[in-house]
């Protein structure tokens, strides 16, 4: 699970932000600009649109004053249309009307991006993405966010970034161990944590702890994920951690079983 900052103002987000959302089209309030969008160079970007009409972005913004339920099976069909895998953002107590709009209309739903400010990052079933904290000083909006999220993680976002190797671990115990990885130094740089699935079709859980990482100059540099608030460490599928300019990294982990990381960048 990821954590995305959202806000009308980029500038109140914090800057070493590795997921984030904002608008690109405009009701009342100006959209993000190039300059906004620049402040976050290794940050995955997630566009919203307020307004139904526009055939763009990843995210339909469904509240009072912006799209309305009704008019979001429309916004979800002309993206489709535009090649997209859209998303429709809306509060908990709308999403059965927004539900009911897609039914009715004979579309198939979308991806759902979901608003319940109870402080709580588990994502309900049936979405990809929770808002769970809102107007955090100094003004942004936190979301938990699942490992893979269609539309926004696929194909038409991706950046060239390429598997240079992958790795298998086998853990000596199944207590907290480390592993050294080593990376390309580039803006693109990131590792991909896969536990492998049995022959159920799941996967034995493992835990991924902190991740040490470091550049050319000996500093450290990326992120370590257990600094966000609300970090879950237990995984049960794929997680990328990005890295970007590590050409080493130590990553701690508990897991009984073997798994692979890819290197990438």
């Amino acid at each position: 699970m990821r954590t995305m900052y959202d806000a009308v103002t980029a500038a109140n987000i914090p800057a070493d932000a590795r997921m984030v959302a904002g608008y690109i089209d405009r009701i009342k309030l100006a959209p993000w600009s190039a300059a906004d969008w620049a402040r976050f160079p290794y940050a995955v970007k997630v566009t919203i649109v307020k307004k139904a009409s526009t055939n763009d972005g990843h995210v339909l913004d469904v509240e009072p004053g912006d799209a309305t339920p009704a008019e979001a099976p429309g916004w979800v069909r002309m993206r489709r249309a535009a090649g997209a895998d859209p998303t429709v953002y809306c509060n908990l107590s709308t999403w059965p009307s927004v539900r009911s709009a897609f039914s009715s209309a004979g579309v198939a739903e979308p991806h759902y991006w979901i608003a319940q400010y109870n402080g709580d990052p588990a994502i309900p079933a049936g979405a990809v993405a929770k808002q769970y904290r809102g107007n955090v000083a100094p003004g942004y909006d936190v979301s938990s966010v699942a490992d893979y999220w269609p539309g926004v993680d696929g194909p038409s976002t991706t950046t060239g970034v390429e598997i240079m190797e992958r790795i298998t671990v086998t853990p000596p115990n199944a207590a907290e161990n480390a592993v050294r990885v080593f990376l390309s130094g580039s803006p693109g740089a990131a590792v991909i944590i896969r536990p492998r699935l049995g022959g159920d079709g799941y996967a034995t859980p493992m835990w991924v702890g902190d991740i040490y990482a470091w550049g050319n100059d000996h500093q450290g540099v990326g992120h370590n994920p257990t600094k966000t608030g609300g970090y879950d460490s237990k995984l049960t599928s794929h997680r990328r951690y990005d890295l970007p300019g590590a050409v080493w990294a130590d990553i701690n982990y508990s897991a009984a079983e073997p798994f692979e990381i890819d290197i990438v960048g």
